[in-house]
């Protein structure tokens, strides 16, 4: 009973971190909590996406998304409604459930104490908060991952878990791009753990087998997206061997490097040639998932990932993985094991595609905590006051330190990297929109075709429509939302535009217009700097 409600708890105290501030911090909705909600209240509504597509597999407004978070969000939409809770609530109850989860986990694999105490820092992780808070789909894919983790290693008692993992299993790969590789590399890793295939399918064999074709099912379809529906045009077009900036380097490195060697050319390609250099390039970034300024210092340095802009795990926690790993050494080698070869398994998805990224490395997280977990236990079972004394000011300090920039820095100082913008446009509009016959909104304005649809709460049939066919106003393509247009418009030709037009107009469009045009209102956003730039002709 004790453990149940320490447990709440600390769920409540998670609960309270991700939603605190929720429609401040961040600002607004960036462009794919944009895009996914659009697609979210389209398919309620319709049946359709956005685009027209009924009930898809791949949503191609964000070069071919999973279809996992949108058909998971839909009934927080019909709920709340195409609002900020409404896009951000699976998130929200995905970093509940992997608490949860960890303090499961935690429990099973070691002791009760490590359950709990993974679920205080699960709760407290700078890395799982700002998960939480946003729309992300890797976070509802990290839970269902995890939900299939565990389901797995309780299948040993229970086998008819089996099924149930493998649907986890089945649907994280239908969420996030990155957990098609991770998941696929993992498998191998926890069959080792659960004494190996062939074990599993002589003990268990009718549901082990049945697992096996649920999952093989799920990901057959996943694939077929991916090749067939250009699910994964994204990743297709920014991974390390597709990025012309990384060709045109090794390229000009191996042509410059086989001319200055001394040996004979016949030698020299087996030297200097692209796979060396590809995989070169595949191991910083590797590596670099695991340096000091990736975990502690400032994260992927992108302040929609962490918006404190610090690393995913507190600085202690280094110390404390430390004695994690010599402390469980001796008594639990294989879970250990486990641990690490599930930690450096994580970021090789993400090192294909690029540098240290704090969505697609999400996997790495929740072996971190575990094994911080582990340390912290160590420490407290040691009964070394002073030393848990100073290990608990020291997360007390960081943690007040993230708290403040999450909450009262962070949403002013980087509210361009959250449309903000477009969200002060479309309350612009709102207030204004009987005043004017024409309101024109420059797509300069950033995701402003989303924002607005999705602020104003327009019908999607509207905007499927506007999607298929624009209006023309004035020999301009636009999309018309009554008298609301939003298009492309080039900065020289504003003030004729506006000319061209009978009636009263309002025209909102970023700063960079302002040169162009005559005596225009300017409105700063929440950072200080010019945002948006008002033309009104009454």
């Amino acid at each position: 009973m004790k453990s149940k409600l320490l447990l709440f708890s600390i769920i409540a105290v998670g609960l309270i971190l991700r939603v605190l501030f929720i429609n401040s911090s961040p600002p607004a909705l960036y462009g794919d909590e944009l895009t996914i909600t659009l697609d979210i209240y389209s398919i309620l509504k319709t049946g359709h996406d956005q685009l027209g597509n009924f009930l898809p597999l791949t949503f191609n407004m964000s070069a071919g998304r999973p279809a996992g978070y949108v058909y998971g969000s839909i009934p927080f939409v019909a709920i709340f409604g195409p609002t900020a809770i409404g896009v951000k609530a699976l998130s929200i109850l995905s970093g509940l459930g992997i608490i949860v989860l960890l303090y499961l986990l935690g429990t099973k694999l070691f002791s009760e104490k490590v359950g709990l105490l993974s679920a205080v820092i699960g709760a407290v992780s700078p890395w799982e908060i700002s998960l939480s808070r946003v729309g992300f789909e890797t976070h509802f894919a990290l839970f269902l991952a995890l939900f299939g983790i565990y389901l797995f290693i309780l299948a040993r008692q229970k086998a008819i878990l089996y099924i149930f993992s493998a649907f986890c299993f089945g649907l994280t790969v239908h969420t996030y791009l990155t957990y098609k590789v991770a998941i696929l590399l993992f498998l191998p890793l926890i069959l080792w753990y659960q004494n190996g295939f062939i074990k599993l399918s002589q003990k268990n064999k009718k549901y082990f087998l049945s697992g096996i074709v649920v999952f093989a099912i799920l990901v057959s379809l996943s694939f077929s997206q991916t090749f067939l529906a250009g699910s994964e045009n994204r990743f297709f077009n920014i991974n390390i061997f597709s990025q012309s900036s990384i060709k045109s380097k090794i390229v000009q490195k191996i042509n410059f490097e086989r001319q200055i060697t001394k040996l004979p050319e016949s030698l020299a390609k087996y030297f200097h040639n692209k796979p060396v250099e590809y995989t070169k390039v595949f191991i910083e970034n590797y590596l670099q998932n695991f340096s000091i300024d990736f975990l502690i210092l400032h994260g992927d340095r992108n302040p929609r990932h962490n918006m404190a802009t610090m690393g995913g795990i507190y600085f202690v926690e280094l110390f404390l993985i430390f004695i994690g790993l010599v402390t469980s050494w001796s008594k639990g080698r294989r879970k250990l094991l486990f641990l690490v070869f599930w930690l450096l398994l994580a970021p090789i998805p993400t090192a294909i595609v690029d540098s240290p990224h704090a969505l697609r490395s999400a996997f790495m997280l929740p072996p971190l905590i575990l094994l911080s977990a582990i340390g912290l236990a160590a420490v407290f079972n040691c009964k070394n006051k002073l030393l848990t004394g100073l290990i608990l000011l020291l997360f007390a300090v960081q943690f007040i330190f993230f708290i403040q920039k999450l909450y009262f820095l962070a949403p002013k100082e980087y509210s361009n990297f959250w449309s903000y913008s477009a969200k002060l446009a479309s309350e612009i509009v709102k207030n204004s929109q009987n005043e004017f016959t024409y309101i024109i909104l420059s797509d300069r304005i950033d995701n402003i075709e989303f924002a607005y649809p999705v602020y104003a709460k327009i019908d999607p049939s509207i905007v499927i429509n506007q999607n298929k066919k624009k209006t023309l106003l004035s020999g301009n393509k636009l999309k018309r939302f009554d008298n609301v247009y939003i298009g492309y418009i080039p900065e020289t030709q504003v003030e004729k535009f506006i000319d061209s037009l009978e009636g009263s107009v309002l025209y909102i469009g970023t700063a960079s217009d302002k040169r162009f045009l005559t005596d225009p209102e300017t409105i700063n956003g929440l950072d200080g700097l010019e945002a948006l730039v008002l033309k009104k002709r009454l």
